[in-house]
């Protein structure tokens, strides 16, 4: 009967971790009896508009893939491998991204029936049409047998949301940086020579940045041989997807990278908390205007090469 009864157990847990009015992710996690100490742990993402998250895996290289890494523990065995399907997902298909939520799941088999919990953390990346936010990593646990209860504990931290963390103006000053033969430059080197120097900040996985990028290279084209300069600083930890995006998408302009991402002390002496960024500044480093995209960037020089 004991067995019966924990056959047909469902121990459902929810952790919102923040107001969904702070972050565009929440999560929620259930663990639910699927036979005799086995149980189905379902991690379960609910994504407000207009941002998405990425699969554990994709081809194309844009986006950061999310990832749940659980912590080892001696009372727990791991069966198969972890599945995802999205809210608006066809059965089997794997979507380039997740807008609406997504529910990953994996089957867990206890070696004993004595109360256990899962430890794990979540890594994602939250995007929209014009940026992405940094990747957010948080550490939850939560109790996969305890009839008893249904509370879960979870450490994660706060976020702002999109629109505090676009409304920080951006000051310029100048900073050195390796390019991508690794030699450290200046950018009062670059920017001296110049009357305008575009400042990009981007990254290869941010979809938002390589359009805008794309978008920029017929202006650079245009305007370089009357002074206009352009400088992208990438926020990349590996080097090989971002000299590919370079080579891929054109950008002839210098490129710079201390390959530490947003933990760069570059980064944060900017303040980047979202991609894609950018500055505009004369030959003096005095900054013209920020966060120029698309006909705006255009009208602005057009103005200013007049």
């Amino acid at each position: 009967m004991k067995a019966f009864i924990c056959l047909i157990f469902m121990n459902l847990t929810a952790f919102a971790g923040q107001a969904q009015g702070n972050q565009p992710v929440a999560w929620k996690f259930a663990s639910e009896a699927a036979a005799p100490l086995t149980y189905q742990i379902n991690f379960m993402a609910s994504i407000r508009e207009p941002f998405h998250i990425y699969p554990q895996s994709f081809s194309g290289g844009i986006g950061m893939p999310t990832t749940i890494s659980i912590e080892e523990n001696a009372n727990i065995e791991l069966v198969g491998e972890m599945k995802e399907k999205g809210v608006e997902s066809s059965e089997g298909v794997t979507p380039a991204f997740y807008a609406k939520g997504v529910t990953f799941s994996q089957t867990v088999r206890l070696r004993s029936d004595e109360k256990t919990t899962l430890r794990f953390r979540i890594r994602y990346m939250a995007c929209n049409d014009q940026m992405c936010l940094p990747p957010s990593t948080k550490e939850y646990s939560l109790v996969i047998n305890d009839r008893t209860s249904g509370a879960a504990t979870a450490d994660g931290e706060k976020t702002a949301t999109a629109q505090e963390k676009t409304e920080a103006v951006l000051k310029y000053e100048h900073f050195e940086m390796p390019d991508m033969a690794g030699k450290k430059i200046s950018t009062s080197t670059l920017t001296a020579g110049k009357k305008y120097t575009f400042i990009d900040f981007w990254a290869s996985w941010c979809v938002p940045c390589r359009a805008q990028g794309r978008a920029l290279v017929p202006l650079y084209k245009r305007y370089r041989d009357q002074g206009f300069g352009v400088i992208g600083v990438s926020l990349d930890t590996d080097a090989i997807p971002w000299k590919k995006a370079i080579a891929a998408d054109g950008y002839s302009w210098t490129n710079l990278s201390d390959l530490k991402g947003f933990e760069s002390p570059v980064i944060k002496k900017f303040g980047i908390n979202g991609i894609p960024r950018n500055i505009l500044v004369d030959s003096k480093g005095a900054v013209v205007a920020t966060d120029l995209h698309g006909k705006e960037l255009e009208m602005k020089l057009a103005e200013l090469f007049k």
